[in-house]
């Protein structure tokens, strides 16, 4: 680096602060450097594969939970929120679950396992690595909690996708970002085939029926890597999320038997996802 780039900076600030016009030029070099680095963050997304898919989806995909009424409690509450892995591909499912049952929660008003699921979210965000955003937006949540406010709640779940997604592009890691929403796409899944085979309406079996996002995670999971691709657990995910997709397409809506399979199938790729992986392939059927 030369002289006059080193000195520059400080030649810049000393003659602005100098000029009538220090606070309209500070403005605008602000924004240019405020476009820059949208610029960067959007050459990230590229070079990632990071978009509106590769987030929890809080928003779009855990709105339709409350269509599926009454809330399954039972199955929230049977999670097991002390279970820990060793590895990233399901401690990345794992949180993503963990925010579709605190959606569930805030449908269900149930403060205490919304705090329970807040201590665990914090946990594994610290494991991810994730940034100290997700730590501080969990802890949010016992503060809404307590207060009862539970529109609150369920913003603040909406704004992990955000802290989800910079946290990926910071540790450029698009894989995690995937891996993530798949955890809390497939729980929310679970969940809503379970109320809807309980208590099936056409409407429940429609909402249900999402192929573009069940094509986006199939194609997410052909993409890891050769040697993740080979463990069990991922194995086993896979088949069912492809046995899911065609059964969707059968009839529309799905009938209640199909229903039915949906939802063992949901529960299989969810009991593969929440169990720590042995040397050989497995075939879970029971649920988490």
């Amino acid at each position: 680096m030369g002289y006059f780039e080193a000195v520059r900076p400080l030649f810049l600030t000393v003659l602005l602060a100098l000029t009538p016009a220090y606070a309209q030029l500070r403005e605008a070099t602000n924004l240019e450097a405020h476009t820059v680095d949208e610029s960067a963050v959007q050459h990230f997304r590229e070079e990632l594969g990071v978009n509106e898919m590769t987030t929890p989806l809080v928003g779009k995909v855990f709105s339709d939970l409350e269509l599926f009424q009454p809330p399954p409690l039972d199955l929230v509450r049977a999670f097991d929120l002390k279970l820990t892995f060793p590895n990233r591909f399901q401690t990345a499912l794992q949180f993503g679950a963990l925010v579709a049952n605190g959606f569930v929660a805030t449908i269900a008003r149930q403060k205490q396992l919304i705090i329970d699921t807040g201590r665990a979210l914090i946990r594994e965000a610290n494991t991810l690595s994730a940034g100290q955003r997700l730590t501080g937006r969990s802890k949010s949540l016992f503060e809404l909690s307590e207060r009862g406010d539970w529109q609150g709640l369920r913003e603040e779940l909406n704004a992990t996708q955000d802290d989800v997604e910079d946290s990926m592009l910071e540790l450029k890691d698009g894989e995690m970002a995937d891996l993530i929403s798949l955890g809390g796409w497939l729980r929310g899944f679970q969940l809503a085939a379970h109320v809807t085979a309980d208590h099936y309406t056409p409407q429940k079996a429609e909402a249900l029926v999402r192929p573009v996002l069940m094509d986006y995670f199939i194609d997410r999971m052909d993409c890891l890597n050769p040697r993740l691709k080979q463990r069990p657990v991922v194995i086993a995910i896979a088949s069912r999320l492809k046995t899911i997709r065609a059964l969707c397409v059968q009839s529309f809506p799905p009938s209640p038997s199909e229903v039915a399979q949906l939802r063992d199938l949901a529960d299989e790729a969810m009991k593969a996802a929440l169990t720590k992986q042995t040397d050989s392939p497995a075939s879970p059927s029971a649920k988490p």
